[in-house]
């Protein structure tokens, strides 16, 4: 049996750790929106998730780190949304429709609690040069998700406009931008405001035959 398949109180270590791992991000993400990241010390988030600090350092290395894995959360978390939307939709949704859908679902999953948007589009910025790198390697990612799954929708022979990659970061730069400002406004607009926006963005980016 390995340590992994070994059950303590009638649950396997592999169980726990991930409940743990789970308890930690979710403390982090909230104290990090509610107080600032540079304002919440190691011990506040262990203080936070109720846990012990060696038990965070039996998932993390750093305070830094709780902070990469919020975030890859919160954006992995959002691309399976976007995922199921298209899922759900059954017949797949093309021109406007599909850029609609698309949009639609990242943004709800982002806006899924009060701290998400936050830590993802605030917090995140400008903590170090490695957390700068791994926003950039993201936000590409999210860019091929543009460029070879979005764009074909949106009708035959479709194609971004301009260089492959920089239209694509040109949206993914205005969904960046716009939900920071949407973020401070009081009272926020409604997300369908903000799809409407991007649409029309997004649909000014792709040309079509």
């Amino acid at each position: 049996m390995t340590t992994a398949q070994r059950r303590y109180g009638g649950r396997a270590v592999a169980e726990r750790k991930a409940e743990r791992r789970d308890r930690f991000l979710r403390a982090a993400t909230r104290i990090f929106a509610e107080r600032g990241y540079p304002n919440c010390s190691l011990s506040d988030v262990c203080a936070a998730a109720g846990l012990s600090r060696r038990q965070f350092y039996e998932e993390f290395a750093t305070r830094e780190d709780v902070l990469v894995a919020a975030y890859d959360r919160i954006q992995d978390e959002a691309a399976a949304a976007v995922t199921a939307a298209l899922t759900e939709a059954g017949a797949l949704p093309v021109g406007r429709a599909a850029l609609t859908t698309v949009l639609t679902a990242y943004l709800n999953s982002i806006d899924s609690d009060p701290y998400r948007a936050k830590v993802a589009f605030v917090e995140v910025v400008g903590v170090s040069e490695r957390m700068e790198r791994h926003r950039r390697e993201r936000r590409h990612r999210w860019a091929e998700v543009i460029d070879l799954a979005v764009v074909p929708m949106s009708g035959p022979e479709a194609r971004i406009a301009g260089v492959p990659g920089l239209a694509a970061g040109a949206l993914v730069g205005a969904v960046n931008g716009l939900v920071d400002e949407w973020l401070f406004r009081q009272p926020r607009p409604p997300i369908g405001d903000l799809v409407e926006l991007l649409v029309r963005v997004a649909d000014s980016l792709i040309e079509r035959q």
